[in-house]
């Protein structure tokens, strides 16, 4: 594979300074998101590790205990395993390209879309929309962004939404190997809040994004009249 060094977006139009900014801006962004997904990955299995050495009876692990609930199945730990090697080989691959300097333009995209993925499949094979690590979908919100990107923070948002709506569908309509052991159910009104929550994350941050182009764009306008005058 050759290297390609990121290219700016430069054309006509009056956005061309600011797309020739972000393109750059956006590869050091995207080396930043992937490293905090890693950290982020291994910060979080880190603590399913304690969780389920807890349910084997550790003793001093017992803070972590899910009170009444029983312990999580060999079955369940090994899928959730198996998806976030599968998370962290990707993580490793887009560090791999980045560091080539090879950065297509629908990296940023693909990889919001097999975040969202991946997060969901280890929700299914933990605890469902009842688990707390459905706050990952607001993380993936929050990095998208770094990469200054309104579109693909819509994107963020929309997988998220999709992602924890897909949750919701399999608590209820449990299939395969879910058959045996159903994902618990959540209040309606947890499920309306938090998929209005993920939406208004996005709003949120799709409006830090739009303030940062703004504030650069008088900046820049700033300077202009600083050196004619």
């Amino acid at each position: 594979m050759g290297r390609q060094v990121p290219t700016p977006m430069c054309g006509e139009s009056s956005d061309s300074a600011w797309q020739v900014v972000c393109r750059w801006r956006q590869y050091a962004a995207e080396q930043t998101v992937n490293t905090l997904r890693i950290c982020t990955i291994a910060v979080f299995y880190l603590v399913h590790l304690l969780r389920y050495e807890a349910g084997a009876g550790t003793g001093w692990l017992d803070f972590l205990q899910d009170g009444g609930a029983g312990r999580m199945s060999f079955q369940r730990h090994v899928a959730i395993t198996v998806v976030v090697a599968a998370w962290v080989l990707w993580s490793l691959t887009v560090h791999v390209l980045l560091l080539d300097r090879v950065f297509p333009r629908r990296l940023p995209l693909l990889s919001i879309c097999l975040d969202c993925v991946f997060l969901t499949a280890v929700l299914i094979f933990s605890s469902g929309a009842a688990s707390p690590l459905v706050c990952g979908y607001f993380l993936i919100v929050m990095m998208s962004g770094l990469r200054l990107n309104v579109a693909w923070v819509r994107a963020a948002a929309g997988c998220s939404l999709a992602g924890y709506l897909f949750l919701l569908g399999c608590s209820r309509w449990p299939m395969g190997m879910l058959l045996a052991d159903p994902l618990p159910l959540v209040p309606r009104y947890q499920q309306i809040v938090v998929g209005l929550a993920i939406v208004f994350s996005g709003v949120i941050v799709g409006q830090i994004v739009r303030h940062v182009r703004q504030l650069a764009e008088s900046l820049m306008v700033a300077s202009v009249r600083e050196r004619q005058s």
